[in-house]
């Protein structure tokens, strides 16, 4: 699997509405860890992926920290500050490598209000990451570690459409809000399963059909929702 360096909600686009956007952005790279938005401040910016995932995350005052969402090519990051004045509650930041366009609100925000084409797919988009989040907070409280890695794994594979990449325990352990060694043995039943390779920090799916059979059915809630997004 190998997805073009582009962004879905973009592409949807008339080639005026899109051409508005692309004219005040700038195309950059997003290493890991890039941040995309602070928690408790308002982001400066939007950005629109167009490779790598990013995660939405929540800090608990004990230090411990819980991933609501995920967001790739097919959205945007950034967007729910559009909506009103509340400062955003999570981070957002780079859990893999990739790139997009950055614009600044302030600017996104004159489109947002003047173009109702961009104003109606924006809000599609974020009603496709507020559904998907209240499903992962579902699944996060009612689900064993293995179903939840396979469902993450598969969420993480649609949106980089790439079989392989980065991502250590202690990062999938904070993702799904569980132990390490919760997540070793997970990600071990999966591997002995032969689902997966997973060595030194690298994640390689070897089965897509056959992982779907270990997640719970929160994945196809969350894949129906992507794919109903610009169908």
């Amino acid at each position: 699997m190998s997805a073009p360096k582009t962004n879905l909600l973009l592409e949807s686009l008339s080639q005026e509405s899109r051409t508005a956007i692309l004219s005040q952005s700038k195309e950059l790279e997003l290493p890991t860890r890039a941040s995309l938005q602070a928690q408790e401040e308002e982001p400066r910016y939007v950005y629109f992926p167009t490779a790598g995932v990013a995660s939405v995350v929540v800090e608990h005052f004990e230090g411990a920290a819980s991933e609501t969402a995920l967001i790739g090519r097919e959205g945007v990051a950034g967007a729910l500050s559009l909506l009103g004045t509340s400062v955003p509650t999570a981070e957002c930041f780079m859990q893999v490598a990739g790139s997009g366009y950055q614009i600044p609100l302030n600017k996104f925000r004159e489109l947002f209000i003047h173009s109702a084409e961009i104003r109606t797919r924006i809000l599609q988009c974020v009603q496709q990451q507020a559904m998907t989040t209240m499903q992962v907070a579902a699944c996060n409280s009612a689900h064993e570690a293995e179903p939840r890695l396979a469902r993450w794994l598969l969420m993480v594979q649609d949106r980089t459409q790439e079989d392989a990449f980065q991502l250590t325990q202690d990062f999938l352990a904070q993702m799904l809000g569980a132990r390490r060694t919760t997540v070793a043995l997970a990600a071990g039943t999966l591997q002995h399963s032969g689902f997966i390779e997973y060595s030194r920090g690298k994640v390689k799916i070897l089965s897509r059909e056959a992982l779907k059979t270990a997640a719970c059915d929160c994945y196809e809630v969350t894949h129906r929702l992507l794919l109903n997004l610009y169908s």
